[in-house]
Order: C-alpha cells, then sequence, then structure tokens
C-alpha cells in the first residue's frame, strides 16, 4: 500500500512539472490570499501579471526624462499595492531604488538653484546677474532634473531680465572707486557685477581708460589680501611656548603697517590683542640684549696671525659680534708648513655671537680641522682654506665623511701648495702617489 501511494505522488509529480519551484516562506494569509493566483513557469522564475505590470513600469523609468516624477511614483504605488510574496519576485527592484535615491539628489538640486536664486534681492544691482548665472546653472540640467525645480523659479529664469543699472552708473560707481575706504573691496565688486551685466545685456563700450580703472582697483584688491594674509600667517605662528616679546612686537609692527582697508582683512586679529595685551607668558629669552664675551687675543682680521701650539694641534680664536670687523678674511699661520684662512663673518652662516675657534691637527698624513661658535660647528657661505706647502706634486686628497668612509675633497694645487677648500670642519687625508 505504501509503495503504490508513492508511484500515485510520482505520477502527480510528472503529470504537472509547473508545480516544482521552491515557494518563498510566507504566512497562512498570503497563502490563502494568494491560492486563486494562476502562475506561470518561465524558465527561470515564477511571476503573475502583477510582478509583471511592476518589472515593466520601473523599466519604463527614465531619469532625464520630464516624465521621471510621474513614472516614478506610478511604480513606486504598483510595488507597494504588491503583497510580500509578489514583491520577492520584482527581479529589477535594484533599479526602482536606485532611482529612489535619484530623486533625493535632484530635488537637493534643485533646492540649492532656487535658494540661489533667492540669494540676491530683485531690487538689488546684482539681481540681474545672479539672474544670469542661475540661468546658466540651471540649462546645464536635463529634463527630469529641471522637473524639481519650482513653477515659480523657472518662470524667473525663462523670463526676460533686464539688468537695474545703466552705463553711466557704471562709469560713475568706476570713476569714484577710493582704496582708502573701508568698503574698497565692496565698491570694486559691485563695480564689476554691474560692468559684467550691461555687457551681457549688450555690447556696450565705456569710455577711454575706464575699464584700466577697474582693472587697476581689482589688482589693489589681490595685494590688500596678499598684504593681509602675510600678517594673518605671521599671527598664527606665534606661539606662548616659543614666540618671545620681540617676536610679538614684530607681527603688531607688521599689523600697524597695514592701511584701514587692509587690517580688516585680517581675521586672526583678536589673537595678536591676546599676545599684545599679555594674555600668555612668553619666554624670557631674547627679551635681553646679550653682550658676548670676547677674547683679548683673538685674530685680527687682515693680518696675519700666528695660531697657538699645543702638541702637534694649532689653536687660534676669533671674534664674532657686531661690532667686530665683518668684510675682511683672517689669514692664520702656523710653523709647520700650514696656514688657515678664514673668510670674512659677513659669510657667516651662524647667527649666534661670542668667541670662535679653530683648531687644526696634524698626525702624519691626516689632518683634522674644526671650526666652532658657542661649540656649534660653524658654516661659511664662502670656503675656508687649509693650505699644506711642500707636498708632492701628484699627492692627493681625500675626506673622510661622518660614517668614516673617503670621499672625493675639494681642492686645488697652486704650485708647491695644496689648498683644501671647506665651507665647515673636517677630516682629511694626504694620499701619496
Amino acid at each position: 500500500m505504501m509503495k503504490h501511494k508513492r508511484s500515485l505522488a510520482l505520477l502527480a509529480l510528472v503529470a504537472v512539472p509547473s508545480l516544482i519551484f521552491t515557494t518563498p516562506t510566507s504566512s497562512a494569509a498570503d497563502f490563502s490570499a494568494n491560492s486563486k493566483t494562476a502562475y506561470i513557469y518561465n524558465n527561470s522564475y515564477y511571476y503573475n501579471a502583477n510582478v509583471s505590470n511592476v518589472v515593466q513600469l520601473i523599466s519604463n523609468i527614465n531619469d532625464t526624462a520630464s516624465s521621471f516624477q510621474t513614472t516614478l511614483e506610478a511604480a513606486i504605488k504598483a510595488y507597494n499595492a504588491l503583497t510580500e510574496t509578489e514583491k520577492q519576485y520584482v527581479t529589477n527592484y535594484g533599479t526602482l531604488s536606485y532611482h529612489q535615491q535619484t530623486r533625493v539628489a535632484y530635488r537637493r538640486l534643485a533646492t540649492q538653484i532656487e535658494e540661489k536664486l533667492a540669494s540676491v534681492e530683485s531690487t538689488s544691482i546684482n539681481y540681474y546677474q545672479n539672474v544670469i548665472e542661475t540661468r546658466d546653472w540651471y540649462n546645464t540640467l536635463n529634463a527630469a532634473q529641471k522637473s524639481f525645480v519650482s513653477t515659480a523659479t523657472q518662470k524667473i529664469l525663462s523670463s526676460y531680465i533686464t539688468p537695474n543699472t545703466s552705463i553711466d552708473k557704471v562709469v560713475n560707481k568706476i570713476q569714484l572707486l577710493n582704496s582708502s575706504r573701508i568698503n574698497f573691496h565692496k565698491d570694486v565688486a559691485e563695480a564689476r557685477a554691474e560692468y559684467n551685466a550691461l555687457r551681457k545685456f549688450s555690447n556696450i563700450s565705456l569710455p577711454t581708460g575706464t575699464e584700466q580703472l577697474l582693472l587697476d582697483a581689482e589688482q589693489l584688491v589681490v595685494q590688500d589680501k596678499a598684504a593681509a594674509k602675510e600678517v594673518e600667517n605671521s599671527i598664527a605662528a606665534l606661539s606662548p611656548k616659543t614666540s618671545t616679546a620681540q617676536d610679538v612686537q614684530a607681527v603688531k609692527t607688521a599689523f600697524e603697517a597695514l592701511t584701514p582697508v587692509q587690517q580688516q582683512l585680517v581675521p586672526n586679529v583678536w589673537t595678536l590683542v591676546d599676545y599684545v595685551n599679555g594674555k600668555y607668558k612668553l619666554p624670557t629669552k631674547g627679551n635681553t640684549i646679550k653682550t658676548p664675551i670676547l677674547s683679548d687675543t683673538a685674530a685680527v682680521p687682515g693680518k696675519n696671525t700666528e695660531m697657538s701650539k699645543s702638541k702637534n694641534t694649532y689653536k687660534a680664536k676669533i671674534n664674532v659680534a657686531d661690532s667686530e670687523i665683518k668684510s675682511e678674511r683672517f689669514v692664520l699661520t702656523t710653523k709647520a708648513n700650514m696656514t688657515v684662512i678664514i673668510p670674512p663673518l659677513s659669510t657667516l652662516v651662524n647667527e649666534d655671537s661670542g668667541v670662535m675657534d679653530i683648531q687644526l691637527t696634524r698626525n702624519l698624513n691626516r689632518i683634522t680641522f674644526q671650526a666652532t661658535l658657542n661649540k656649534k660647528t660653524v658654516k661659511f657661505d664662502a670656503d675656508m682654506e687649509v693650505i699644506i706647502e711642500n707636498l708632492p706634486k701628484d699627492a692627493s686628497i681625500v675626506r673622510f665623511n661622518d660614517f668614516g668612509e673617503q670621499e672625493p675633497a675639494s681642492y686645488t694645487v697652486n704650485g708647491n701648495q695644496h689648498i683644501i677648500q671647506t665651507t665647515t670642519s673636517g677630516t682629511f687625508q694626504i694620499i701619496r702617489n
């Protein structure tokens, strides 16, 4: 009996192939509601007339056509009327969702256009220019995007508008531009806007030199902004941790040198006011003039000075201060066929003052040259020279880098002299070929 029932079940499946499919999970109510629906086999999925209609409505949506809103609303309405089971067979629902997001973007765009048009009063001189700019923007939209713009806005953008100005008014405004007026930048902007409005309205020609006056005024605006920006950056660079009273005073002086028009362009001026009023406790470094302690036995610029000797090391001192001569070089001699030439102090890169220590040490063929100021290695824009006499003409010189590796040295040969050239301290090796 059980075998007979299985045979009948198999016969039923073969006889009715349209019933072989997996039905989406649904409630009892859904099953009851759909019990009378005739499903048709379509090789890949089952659908009824309602589903087919929604799929077609979605396919009909064109997000560039003026009918976009109406076709989208019709598709949404038809989709929402489907049962939950039917909705699962709408194969292009992703397209419908995409169009709904597009509608949000189009509405936002339309709002931006309407806000721009409303940003300038109809009685303003700049109203015509604003309408033209908004119209140019509006004309870049497709038909679907335009359909979201309000009827009132579309009417203004499609109507004939004339400028609220005249050639006489524009010429007069340009001729009255005054760079010392607080509203100078605003006046220039308005004059340009009115002039541009007239030029779009008709092919006008201003009196000779008038347009150049406007161009010159616009150049002054650029210069004002640049000057103000420089001071703005200087104020922004102030720091309670590193800036001194002299730094604050320098920025204050720069601000006060600006014109009133330029000063109003500095947005962080109140930060400067806080520094000037002592809101921050600044470092004391630099608040007092430092008087360097100089050497009584220092080398004299422009003259030969014999270096002192200690074993195989020769030493000399050079005073570095504002009171010293900065245009003469120093000639430091030894009794070991070596001479050191220090260039004028005007070529010294270091800004410190004090006593510069020069030290020259020779161990056989190795020469170490040091020049320090306040225990820091100095550097010159010009070359310092170490002159070595009576070396073989074919001798060469190399330099040791920070890793102890040899690299080419800068030197020249003049008769019986090998002249090492360097802008800072270094260790050199004489190679006898």
